[in-house]
């Protein structure tokens, strides 16, 4: 159960005790409706015992020894004979024996006789009509001209009265049973939920699976326009933890190429990219959102022009300046994906990302993208080398220990750990201090780099390749890095052309020595 207590797999999963409870009611209260009502009624009897010769104590205890004997004589056939006749019922002796009891309380000289029906007036009826007739029968039992000394009468004293409630179903009693019983069938699914179920919920299953720290826990509601006031205040806070923390972990340096790769198809929604271009943006940097997914659903949510985007770029239909559209009431610039129509080739992506990343990266002071290994036009394998900060992005309850494995695997095979997990959806009750799962190994001292900066002679040389093949024309905010890589380029040249001349001198100098040493000898 994954070192999971009882109590929190309950919490968790509250919802399964709820329907249990509510499924053992709803159960509880039919078996209750198909049960036929039923009405009881009782008659209360005293025996009356007089003696001219013997004493009351005499009296008292001829008159206990007697009354144990008399419930017996509720169940004989000549009481119940004689009250079907009297009623007029239409039963048997012994179906009517079934619904009358006697008894005596004891060390008392009391006879209660209670008779159910499926009416009240018919079970008062049948209890005052028993109660007589075992009355009847006591008075010619008890009584002989032969023996005078005592006169016994068993006399009704309290008869029996047509009650208001039914005695049967008891209707609490089997509510209560079956909401106890639902509970408990609820607790059962509760902790079968939780073995079978991957599902993560706390930063220490993000721990024990990818050994990452949970760098922030976003609202469950992300997208940026479903509420106001209170509720987006509280939703631009958290946002703004999220991005700080982010921070942190990178050695104190917001990454120049922030990338977030979604563990998971539900982990990936347009609210987290957008919360996070916010908050980023109202830090004063300038930001840009990437969107890499023809699917990634952010120009729902924003006011946009154009219909350039990245597979235009990629396929050199259109130029960066152009695809970057400023975001209307926002803070960042977006650069949509354009059009899946202009789905560029593999290849060609491959050649151009580079030269687009380096002059984002030039232009603005932070580049938010989001991808996955089936994104389009920009997969996970093309852009996770140039960033220099990757987060991973979980959802609450949805995304499984499976899914994350298998994204820590794909990042682990590229070379990449990233700096950290990002839960999304996660309710407000269900937030946790997440300080005290951090290790002082989760934070960097200094800024991480990409696997392949732009200060290497190869992305380089392939950058400038692009811009003098006329990718980037003109002025503009996105200018040529000519003056920045030429440098870089010179010195390759320069330690090139160091190996060559060593390697010459290696070739030429054996053949040196030979000649000069024949020249001796001859």
């Amino acid at each position: 159960m994954e070192n999971q207590g009882y109590f929190r797999i309950f919490r968790d999963r509250w919802i399964a005790l709820i329907l249990g409870v509510l499924v053992g009611v709803w159960v509880a209260s039919a078996v209750a409706t198909s049960i036929p009502r039923t009405y009881t009624a009782s008659a209360m009897s005293f025996l009356s015992v007089q003696s001219g010769t013997g004493s009351l104590f005499e009296r008292s205890q001829f008159s206990l020894a007697r009354i144990t004997s008399y419930p017996e004589l509720a169940h004989s056939s000549e009481v119940l004979s004689n009250t079907i006749r009297d009623l007029g019922l239409k039963t048997t002796v012994q179906q009517l024996g079934a619904r009358v009891t006697a008894a005596n309380p004891p060390t008392t000289v009391l006879l209660q006789i209670s008779a159910d029906a499926p009416t009240p007036q018919q079970a008062a009826a049948i209890a005052n009509s028993v109660a007589a007739n075992v009355a009847a029968v006591v008075r010619n039992l008890e009584n002989s001209a032969a023996d005078t000394r005592y006169s016994v009468t068993l006399e009704p004293r309290i008869p029996a009265q047509a009650p208001t409630q039914p005695s049967a179903p008891q209707l609490p009693i089997i509510l209560g049973l079956g909401a106890i019983a639902g509970l408990a069938l609820g607790l059962i699914v509760a902790i079968l939920w939780a073995r079978l179920d991957t599902g993560i919920r706390s930063a220490s299953h993000v721990r024990r699976i990818s050994g990452l720290p949970v760098l922030g826990e976003l609202p469950w509601r992300s997208t940026p326009r479903s509420a106001r006031r209170r509720w987006m205040a509280r939703r631009e806070r958290i946002f703004r933890e999220t991005q700080l923390t982010i921070r942190q972990a990178n050695g104190g340096v917001i990454p120049k190429f922030l990338l977030l790769v979604p563990a998971s198809r539900s982990a990936s929604q347009p609210g987290v990219r957008l919360g996070l271009a916010e908050a980023l943006a109202w830090t004063g940097r300038s930001t840009c959102l990437v969107e890499g997914d023809f699917f990634g659903g952010i120009r729902s949510h924003l006011e946009v022009a154009g219909t350039g985007g990245l597979a235009e770029v990629l396929n050199g239909m259109a130029s960066l300046d152009d695809a970057v559209v400023p975001v209307e009431g926002e803070r960042f610039s977006l650069l949509p994906a354009g059009s899946p129509k202009h789905l560029p080739r593999e290849y060609d992506a491959e050649q151009r990302i580079r030269g687009v990343i380096s002059n984002l990266v030039s232009s603005f002071d932070v580049t938010v993208m989001e991808a996955t290994s089936i994104t389009q036009p920009a997969t996970l394998e093309l852009v996770a080398p140039y960033a220099d900060g990757i987060v991973v992005l979980v959802r609450y309850g949805w995304t499984r220990s499976a899914d994350l494995a298998q994204v820590m695997v794909r990042l682990r095979v590229m070379g990449i750990r990233p700096l950290g997990v990002v839960l999304t959806g996660v309710p407000p009750f269900r937030r946790s201090d997440l300080a005290a799962g951090w290790l002082p190994e989760d934070f960097n001292e200094v800024p991480r780099r990409s696997m392949w900066p732009l200060n290497d002679p190869i992305d380089a040389e392939m950058t400038l390749s692009k811009h003098r093949t006329g990718l980037r024309d003109g002025a503009g905010p996105f200018t040529a890095i000519t003056s920045e890589v030429e440098p870089v380029l010179e010195r390759r040249a320069e330690f090139d052309s160091d190996e060559v001349d060593s390697d010459r001198d290696a070739e030429v100098s054996p053949r040196a020595t030979k000649l000069a040493t024949d020249d001796t000898r001859q």
